[in-house]
């Protein structure tokens, strides 16, 4: 059985089709890469595989995520394959994370519902050398300042970090990370990346990468699925896809990726 299968999913917002007849299958350890420009129903996806897509926005098809359908079936029940089956890293730290609330706690939340979810009940003692491990682990040092700090108090590259930690708090089968490194610069996207290959790898977790940048893509998954306006235009390895594009968006992606490579290097 696979992790995640999804099966001819469809999203739509009225009469407008943002999502059309998309399948595939990841197997956990297995890396997907999902590419395409700003509106081409990335992000809708990973909202559909996890039950979260907002009100008024109607999934079809089938979606089965740790041998769960997920289309249909009542948040209640979804409650318990959040976190503990998928968690989601997204793009902007700053606006995922609460900006009322010290990392520490915030990191400590989803490591206690699991522990709960197990049947096990962790102590104040506990929990605290459980954030500091995840805080070791994601590499933000000085765990006592950064637990009691406010986002807004740490760099946007440390609250990506912290933002990881609490996905990995829930011991996810699959880690989907949503343009992760968006809203970062160069040097701290390279990091961030490191980190989550690092990650994925020790922990065998599957991983869903959403991006626009194909050069990222490239590095981080073995496989890919191209977007265009919510319908899969390509699909294969990541070497067949990116040396052998069949379709002319994939194509015409990069080009538009190594024009942009060039522009940087000429203005060093």
């Amino acid at each position: 059985m696979s992790l995640l299968k999804v099966e001819n999913l469809s999203v739509h917002a009225g009469s407008k089709a943002l999502v059309s007849n998309l399948s595939f299958t990841l197997e956990k350890g297995e890396r997907l890469g999902l590419i395409g420009e700003s509106g081409s129903g990335k992000s809708l996806t990973s909202l559909a595989i996890t039950g979260l897509l907002p009100s008024g926005i109607i999934p079809t098809g089938s979606v089965h995520l740790a041998g769960q359908e997920i289309i249909g079936t009542p948040d209640r029940q979804l409650d318990r394959l959040r976190g503990t089956a998928a968690a989601i890293v997204f793009q902007e730290p700053l606006t995922a994370l609460d900006p009322l609330m010290r990392v520490g706690r915030q990191i400590a939340e989803p490591l206690a519902r699991r522990a709960r979810r197990d049947g096990q009940s962790l102590d104040s003692h506990e929990l605290t050398l459980n954030v500091n491990s995840l805080l070791t682990e994601v590499a933000l040092g000085e765990h006592e300042r950064v637990a009691r700090s406010y986002p807004h108090e740490l760099s946007g590259g440390q609250r990506q970090r912290v933002a990881i930690a609490m996905a990995l708090a829930c011991r996810p089968d699959l880690l989907i990370a949503d343009e992760p490194t968006t809203a970062l610069d160069v040097t701290t996207q390279a990091e961030i990346l490191a980190l989550l290959d690092r990650l994925v790898r020790d922990r065998n977790m599957a991983l869903l990468f959403i991006s626009h940048d194909l050069p990222v893509v490239a590095n981080s998954v073995n496989k890919i699925i191209v977007l265009r306006q919510g319908e899969a235009v390509e699909a294969g390895a990541v070497e067949e896809v990116f040396t052998r594009p069949r379709h002319d968006y994939t194509r015409s992606l990069l080009t538009a990726a190594r024009q942009f490579d060039a522009a940087l290097e000429g203005q060093k």
